[in-house]
């Protein structure tokens, strides 16, 4: 009989292990190249595309993660950003993937989605550790995880790069001595990074003064579709919204947007000659080359800057985004836009293994265990999306070179992004400022065709060819064209996703 008790015991033993073993969840937060014991994805090989700006950090850390879990990474695809989208999305349809790891822009997210043809991640989710799965998301800028990662009630995504827009100046312009006292005389007040949109025109007329003919005061990214975002920085600290609670109208309230529209028209005549057809090479260029005093652009234009020519080297910094004065309450809202940023999804006609694989992947370069190095990395495209990003900790790492990485002929260099950890401090800081106030872009489907149509009358208010007036009246006519076009209802029913989420987050 004890011996009988005995057998039953052990066998009990054994069969409870089994199934703990079954239920283990996989950790995220192991150390950068320590054998992970939860999985084991040796004999797969994956591949990713990146746009060409991405930079090719996964294979900055294949060596590490094929220690971790026996998976071995290929040599990234790279391709053109504008062909980015259209490519992913013909071998999509192709239906035999030709890679495992894509990244996207997250206002197709829903365009994708909608195909079948990508796979959600929720059930992934739920492979690792319930505690590390929320410590991540947690740690995820609620902007990037609310409106980016989601759509219709699951995740689809997974982000390496974040994005947002910030006011960015030259230091020793606003630092200078005479031009204080000459900018307190003549204005009543101190020169300084503007609180209000009517700061920045101010500082416009008066560094148009006293600037050499060679500079300028400021310019704008207005190549469609990006100025409807640069737009949008202005429009949003106004109060407008893409349409009316009930999408009946666009850019709504109306006569804010057409406000916001002759604010930003205010500032053409301080720009450079032709900035209507300014996109990213020529913002950055101007911007490198010390020939603008101040812009509104993304974070990494100053990280550039520190590797820049000497007019700009070590003399460039960012600060809270201008914003609205409420005449009534005297209240300034400041909104930031959050458009662009990379994300990873995975194609769905895989085997499960490999879709495995993939987001194991994803997920470990994504969380802070590898991309607290990346997003301080100048020779990638990375830019904080986390909060950990924003420490002290991420800051000292700014001023040092990437210790998961080697040098290699594509990416020959590993030197720190900033000289010093105030200058790396003040960099996370402003960025955390404007990423307080982010304003989401349009991540529903028709999201291409609303912001080119949008960007498209910017562009010609800009340029002096319509009134800002008839720029944003005609937008608005074609956003409600599209809307139309794409199925009214159902516009409005992601309409009201988009609405509640931001209700959520206190944003509106």
């Amino acid at each position: 009989m004890r011996r009988s008790w005995c057998v039953v015991l052990v066998v009990g033993f054994l069969v409870m292990s089994l199934v703990a073993l079954g239920d283990a969840k996989i950790k995220l937060f192991l150390p950068p190249g320590e054998k992970n014991p939860d999985v084991d994805f040796s004999g797969i090989t994956l591949r990713a595309i990146h746009d060409s700006g991405a930079g090719r950090i996964l294979e900055w850390y294949a060596p590490l993660l094929e220690k971790e879990c026996g998976v071995k990474i290929e040599r990234t695809e790279m391709v053109d950003l504008p062909k980015l989208r259209e490519k992913v999305m013909g071998d999509l349809l192709a239906g035999k993937p030709s890679w495992q790891i894509v990244e996207i822009n997250p206002r197709f997210i829903a365009d994708f989605a909608l195909t079948g043809l990508i796979e959600p991640l929720d059930k992934y989710f739920d492979m690792y550790d319930p505690e590390d799965v929320k410590k991540y998301l947690d740690d995820i800028i609620p902007t990037y995880r609310e409106f980016y990662m989601k759509w219709g009630g699951h995740y689809w995504a997974i982000p390496f790069d974040g994005d947002i827009h910030l006011f960015n100046y030259r230091i020793s312009l606003f630092t200078n001595p005479e031009y204080q006292k000459m900018f307190k005389e003549k204005f009543g007040k101190d020169l300084q990074p503007p609180e209000t949109w009517d700061d920045y025109v101010d500082l416009c007329k008066f560094f148009k003064e006293v600037l050499p003919k060679d500079m300028y005061p400021t310019m704008w990214w207005l190549l469609p579709p990006d100025g409807a975002a640069f737009y949008f920085d202005i429009a949003a600290s106004y109060g407008v919204m893409y349409f009316s609670e009930d999408m009946e109208h666009a850019l709504w309230p109306r006569d804010k947007a057409i406000e916001a529209m002759k604010k930003m028209v205010e500032t053409a005549p301080y720009c450079p000659p032709g900035v209507a057809n300014f996109g990213f090479t020529e913002t950055v260029d101007y911007w490198l080359a010390g020939k603008v005093a101040f812009q509104i652009w993304f974070i990494d234009i100053n990280e550039w800057g520190q590797m820049g020519q000497p007019e700009v080297k070590g003399d460039v910094a960012n600060a809270l985004i201008p914003g609205y004065r409420d005449p009534a309450t005297g209240k300034v809202t400041h909104r930031a836009m959050a458009p662009y940023n990379r994300y990873w999804i995975i194609p769905k006609n895989l085997p499960d293994k490999v879709k495995e694989a993939a987001f194991y992947v994803m997920l470990r370069v994504s969380s802070p265990v590898y991309s607290i190095y990346s997003v301080a990395d100048t020779y990638c495209g990375m830019d904080p999306y986390l909060y950990s990003h924003f420490t002290d900790e991420a800051a000292m790492q700014y001023t040092k070179p990437n210790p998961l990485r080697d040098v290699a002929p594509d990416w020959p260099e590993n030197n720190p992004t900033f000289s010093t950890f105030e200058e790396a401090r003040k960099h996370l800081d402003g960025g955390l400022a404007n990423l307080k106030v982010a304003f989401p872009e349009i991540n529903w489907p028709g999201a291409t065709e609303y912001t080119e149509s949008l960007s498209r009358w910017v562009q010609r208010a800009m340029s002096g060819e319509v009134s800002p007036e008839e720029a944003i009246e005609n937008a608005a006519k074609e956003w409600e064209a599209i809307r139309d076009k794409l199925g009214k209802e159902k516009q409005k029913e992601y309409y009201q996703e988009f609405l509640r989420a931001g209700r959520e987050l206190g944003f509106w």
